[in-house]
């Protein structure tokens, strides 16, 4: 019996030496690989964990990362098809009530994975830029159609403030998409909604201001469509007199995804037990929380054993920024100097997207361990070794959720270029921390009255 007991203890633990660590360090080769630019290994990593069995649960995020690596790839159409797939998965998921129930019991990296809110947006950004590398502007619409449904569906499920419910640089990319298509007015009501959003929300929560190229996009549309007392107003607002500008031939619009998104880790925290009148309430005296709880909550088995405990730790999820190699980047075209504009800084969202929800979160996962700790402490009673290899379990099923879609930029920028009818050659200069600059070269052969897209993503050292 003891040897029996010591084999489970044992194989308990290498299981909670697996399980402790988190999501991106499990996916290190294939991370390691995008960062080098290596894109086919990053494919062949991806194949393999998919013929080994990827779990149903995160098919999401391999669907995610697949279809984000053939967008680096340029495989525009293998893109397109793998982002369609994903969104399906991710709606399926969502309808998954019945392991929404057992991760309550359990821990929620049972349940499919359902992306971040800001995730949802970068994959409507990456989906409608692999329509424009094909100059599929329908498509692209459509794309923005969607994302539009999705940020109307955030602002809905989170009226209250201050939290994360409006994603800024969303409208402007509908924006650019509708102008591109020749749609001035909507591309004028997308810019002003990216405006409002960034002089409100982006301001005070990320110190992200709104472009100065976004103020020029607002009046030039505004005039294009006829509204002129809008025109006016932004004009006055903004102190600009863009109409008097001379319209070049075409145009060029350059998104520079730098770094990578923060990644998920573990972090744990202390909280003492009080039941008093009818409640039970855990504290952490440190970060001055509580949460109470009414002792109907849990059975009368599950109360009397947490009146036996004092303290006990629980895990959560929390992001953890990773260093950038490049600090900033500019294009030159024929003697000429442009500037690219901060449009989503996507670490600062991720960190106030998981922090919007702690409150939440921390008080469900706080009564899952607790009930999970009691029934513990009354089987050690009985049986201690019993009791240490339920110990053990439920270490480890009471891990962080730490998944994530960990191949994101950290910060998207963007620029637009003024191009002449013909060839344009254009140079991205961006500049490392440490080390000489990198130089990527787009040519653009401009018909007159187009908008033209391209992305410039910099990880390699």
């Amino acid at each position: 019996m003891l040897r029996r007991v010591s084999g489970a203890l044992l194989a308990l633990a290498m299981l909670l030496f697996y399980q402790c660590r988190p999501y991106h360090v499990r996916q290190r080769n294939f991370v390691s690989d995008i960062v080098n630019e290596d894109y086919t290994d990053a494919v062949k990593h991806l194949e393999k964990s998919e013929k080994k069995g990827q779990r149903p649960r995160n098919k999401t995020l391999h669907l995610l990362n697949s279809a984000y690596t053939h967008y680096l790839m340029r495989d525009w159409s293998g893109a397109q098809a793998l982002f369609l797939e994903a969104d399906r998965h991710i709606e399926d998921a969502r309808k998954s009530l019945g392991l929404e129930a057992l991760s309550f019991l359990v821990n929620p990296s049972v349940k499919h994975y359902v992306p971040e809110d800001f995730e949802r947006v970068m994959m409507h950004y990456a989906a409608s830029l692999s329509y424009l590398g094909e100059r599929k502007l329908e498509s692209a619409l459509v794309e923005c159609r969607r994302m539009n449904l999705l940020l109307n569906s955030l602002y809905d499920a989170t009226k209250e403030k201050p939290k994360y419910k409006a994603d800024a640089f969303g409208h402007l990319l509908m924006g650019l998409i509708y102008e591109a298509s020749g749609d001035a007015n909507n591309a004028f009501i997308a810019y002003r909604n990216a405006y409002e959003i960034y002089a409100g929300d982006y301001t005070n929560f990320f110190a992200v201001k709104a472009p100065e190229q976004l103020k020029r996009d607002i009046i030039r549309t505004a005039v294009k469509t006829g509204f002129k007392s809008e025109a006016e107003y932004y004009r006055n607002l903004f102190g600009m007199k863009v109409d008097d500008e001379v319209e070049p031939d075409a145009s060029l619009i350059v998104f520079w995804n730098n770094g990578l998104v923060p990644a998920k880790e573990q972090w744990s925290l202390d909280f003492v037990i009080l039941q008093q009148n009818g409640f039970i309430t855990f504290s952490n005296v440190n970060l001055g929380i509580s949460f109470s709880f009414p002792a109907s909550s849990v059975s009368a088995q599950d109360a009397g054993n947490l009146a036996d405990l004092k303290v006990f730790r629980i895990a959560f999820p929390k992001f953890t920024s990773r260093k950038k190699t490049y600090s900033s980047a500019e294009i030159l075209l024929e003697g000429k100097r442009y500037a690219f504009e901060a449009a989503e800084p996507l670490d600062a969202i991720a960190h106030k997207s998981l922090n919007d929800r702690f409150m939440r979160e921390m008080g469900t996962a706080l009564l899952r361990m607790a009930v999970k700790k009691a029934g513990e402490y009354a089987l050690r009673q009985q049986n201690k070794e019993a009791g240490a290899v339920l110990g053990l379990a439920n270490a480890i099923t009471e891990q962080a959720d730490t998944r994530s879609w960990t191949i994101l930029p950290s910060d998207v920028s963007y620029a637009r270029i003024p191009l002449k009818t013909g060839s344009n050659k254009l140079v991205v200069k961006s500049y490392r921390l440490n080390g000489a600059p990198r130089n990527d070269t787009i040519v653009v052969n401009a018909v007159k009255g187009r908008m033209y897209f391209e992305t410039i993503t910099t990880l390699k050292p």
